[in-house]
């Protein structure tokens, strides 16, 4: 897998993020401009960076491997675990989403409150698991 595949859901999660925001400018509040342009300039990368954690989560969940910088990654139960953590961020951020779209404003903070501590638990598992990074690539011995 490439770089332009692997990292497709953060820069396709931008582009149609930010198009769809543009094609239903119309139905939005008469906001002013820069409120638009920060909506567009901050909110549709944070879309696709949210859809990458997606990625890896599931990559971490199912295929029991999470990347760490410099070539190396975190395998086994650690990966697993924090995966799955980034899953559970991930659905409870949508569920979060809807609620506060129907209005439901507590249930929405109840809910964003629970994603919040799973992504703050995936970032502890991530961390903890670091020194156990294993080499992906290179001469063993």
């Amino acid at each position: 897998m490439g770089r332009w595949t692997y990292y497709a859901p953060l820069w396709l999660g931008t582009l149609l993020a930010a198009g769809l925001y543009g094609a239903n400018l119309a139905q939005l509040p008469p906001w002013p401009v820069w409120v638009h342009v920060v909506a567009i300039v901050v909110g549709a990368p944070l879309v696709g960076l949210g859809l990458q954690l997606g990625l890896i989560g599931a990559q971490g969940a199912f295929a029991q491997v999470l990347p760490v910088p410099w070539g190396r990654s975190i395998r086994g139960g650690g990966a697993v675990l924090a995966g799955s953590l980034l899953l559970v961020w991930f659905a409870l951020g949508l569920i979060c989403a809807l609620l506060r779209s129907e209005g439901l404003v507590v249930a929405a903070l109840v809910v964003g409150a629970l994603a919040l501590a799973s992504l703050v638990a995936a970032v502890i598992v991530y961390v903890w698991h670091l020194p156990a990074a294993v080499r992906d690539f290179g001469s063993e011995g």
